[in-house]
């Protein structure tokens, strides 16, 4: 007897799980082979990479790529020479956008767009640091073209400092956006003390890589370390949308 479509499909579907199940397999093996080496990669998440016998192991702010034996371990970017992408950026990308969709917009101080909205950053910001002060004088400029701003904490004079308790008065203001402007133009905020998440923006802000103030992420999840002026800054996320990137 013929087997039926019906009987085939199944058994097709069935060696598809059997093959999947084993590849699932020989990288928790692989994983285990690592971590004996480099405990960190326990906590990481190991995928094949788009070279063959390398494997991508994505850690808290980086990616590193290791051989298939689990001996030798690659620290650098891998990048396709035939369309110039940066492949580890593109990983680097998603992480950073998965460990801010892991945060509340109700945690963030955000400065909604005027007009239609066309792209949300996000930016790690220090009241007291002079570049910040300038990106945030444009924030009606950015709000115009339809740059929705979602501010992070980062007192980069760390705790204690005044910094710090400028950040947690800012947070703990009835009206945040407007005691933020007043803040970045220079006035003391009136002391306040309320439950708030600047130590926890500070620690993803390390996780993420930060080295300076401001430090914003794209909706793509592109890093823009520093300040640039408004038109130069949506020129810059219109580019992103333009090439498809995610």
């Amino acid at each position: 007897m013929r087997p039926t479509i019906q009987q085939l499909a199944l058994a097709a579907l069935l060696a598809s799980v059997s093959t999947s199940a084993a590849a699932q397999t020989e990288l928790e093996q692989l994983k285990e082979r690592i971590a004996a080496r480099l405990p960190a990669a326990a906590l990481g998440e190991l995928a094949p990479s788009p070279l063959t016998g390398l494997y991508e192991l994505t850690l808290p702010g980086q990616v590193v790529y290791v051989s298939a034996d689990g001996r030798y371990l690659v620290s650098g970017r891998m990048v396709d020479l035939e369309t110039r992408e940066d492949l580890t950026e593109r990983v680097l990308a998603r992480q950073r956008l998965s460990a801010l969709d892991a945060v509340p917009e109700e945690r963030m101080i955000v400065f909604d767009a005027t007009a239609e909205p066309r792209h949300t950053i996000t930016t790690f910001t220090d009241i007291d640091c002079p570049y910040c002060r300038k990106m945030h004088a444009e924030m009606d400029a950015l709000n115009a073209k339809g740059v929705r701003v979602r501010y992070m904490l980062f007192p980069r004079a760390g705790f204690p400092s005044v910094s710090y308790e400028k950040a947690v008065s800012v947070w703990c203001a009835p009206d945040q956006q407007a005691e933020m402007t007043r803040a970045k133009r220079g006035a003391m905020p009136d002391k306040r003390e309320c439950p708030n998440p600047v130590e926890e923006h500070m620690a993803l802000a390390r996780q993420l890589g930060l080295r300076g103030t401001p430090f914003t992420i794209t909706d793509t999840g592109r890093v823009i370390g520093g300040y640039m002026p408004a038109p130069e800054l949506f020129d810059s996320l219109e580019s992103d949308k333009g090439s498809g990137k995610p």
